[in-house]
């Protein structure tokens, strides 16, 4: 048993003593210093705890709303999964995003469905781009793997916002978004027309075209020593088009005014 003071009278008595046999004073053995220390300790404890709860409770809706802002702006316009075969999913994307952003979609798009797939192929386009094929493709065989085929979204801002004022004598101007991406400039310039191809890397490739006006107001551009039969047209909207044996295979809207 052990003894100590009583912190009124100094009888000695058992530390775990609830009143002193001497004095009566409650709780002998424990001062006053201790009875704060005690407390103390213990709003320590009960503060720390709440902060690690509320704390965990903060982080869970910021990752929710990460998420949801990086993955919720798309449409799955073709999904096809057979029992044994890869599943194939075709995406359209609002706009064009960031590699990283393109893995959230990518991941959210193999979490779309009640099939478990070992491996799935994603193909995305971008709403409004002219060009035909995929804008990016991105795949799980298990591990994810993406690559981008058309333009970036800092590459199509550069050329979508590309100033053409050494242009004075321009035409028309488009922009392809496809593989190799590039800006087309017509203008006629001593007589004679010429396009100039800009990419987002500031390279530029001219062409020299012979011009026929058509009946409805556009114009056919023919290239002097085209083999393959292939020519442009810009119509009487301002678009151009491309054309070769089997019709037309390209139609790029105006960037500006052309004729």
């Amino acid at each position: 048993m052990a003894l100590k003071p009583c912190k009124s009278c100094k009888h000695k008595v058992d530390v775990s003593a609830k009143v002193c046999p001497s004095c009566g004073v409650a709780d002998p053995g424990v001062t006053l210093g201790q009875k704060i220390g005690g407390f103390v300790i213990l709003v320590i404890i009960i503060a720390v705890t709440v902060s690690m709860c509320s704390r965990g409770n903060k982080d869970e809706p910021v990752e929710k709303v990460t998420q949801s802002a990086a993955t919720k702006a798309y449409t799955i316009t073709k999904d096809d999964f057979q029992e044994g075969r890869p599943r194939k999913v075709e995406v359209v994307l609002p706009k064009r995003v960031s590699d990283a952003e393109l893995a959230e979609v990518a991941k959210s798009v193999r979490a779309d469905t009640k099939s478990k797939p070992k491996t799935t192929f994603i193909g995305f386009r971008v709403e409004g781009q002219n060009d035909k094929a995929y804008w990016a493709n991105a795949s799980f065989d298990p591990d994810y793997k993406s690559s981008l085929i058309g333009l970036s979204a800092q590459e199509y801002q550069s050329l979508q916002t590309l100033d053409l004022k050494a242009y004075p004598d321009k035409v028309g101007s488009w922009l392809r978004d496809g593989a190799l991406g590039h800006v087309m400039v017509l203008y006629k310039r001593n007589g004679k027309y010429a396009i100039d191809s800009i990419f987002p890397n500031g390279g530029k490739n001219t062409e020299s075209y012979q011009a026929k006006k058509l009946p409805d107001g556009g114009l056919r551009l023919d290239a002097p020593e085209n083999s393959f039969g292939e020519y442009y047209v810009v119509d009487a909207k301002g678009n151009l088009q491309g054309w070769g044996e089997n019709g037309a295979y390209m139609t790029l809207p105006s960037r500006s005014p052309t004729l």
